[in-house]
């Protein structure tokens, strides 16, 4: 069962949509790589953490730009439970060394389809 939301998240997630909003407005591509990354990795799997998506995006030579704040890995996954792609269902325990968090969401593939890739979503930016 998931927490609620403490007032400190709830600030955190409009940070996330703020950053998210910028990296679009100058990084494009890099946000329409990382959404195509993020389907292909979600359309493979059942269950994924957060942090997952960032290292899958590293395996695919897909780097954040020094011009985004690093809190732009947070927003990306942010961006994606918005439009409707995974759902939020526990917590545990950080796997990545690089994660400084106590404990990371679980989620829940929306559009898993047992591994095969599917032609990409089409989708809006917000």
């Amino acid at each position: 069962m998931t927490k609620p939301r403490t007032e400190r998240m709830q600030y955190a997630l409009q940070l996330a949509g703020k950053c998210w909003g910028r990296a679009y407005r100058t990084e494009p591509e890099f946000v329409e790589r990382y959404l195509e990354l993020a389907e292909e990795y979600l359309q493979g799997r059942i269950l994924v953490t957060g942090d997952q998506f960032k290292d899958y995006c590293g395996q695919n030579m897909l780097h954040l730009p020094s011009t985004l704040h690093h809190n732009t890995w947070v927003s990306g996954v942010s961006a994606i439970e918005t439009i409707g792609w995974i759902a939020a269902i526990g917590k545990t325990e950080p796997t990545k060394t690089h994660n400084h968090m106590n404990d990371v969401t679980i989620w829940k593939s929306m559009i898993y389809n047992g591994g095969e890739i599917k032609q990409p979503l089409q989708l809006e930016l917000l």
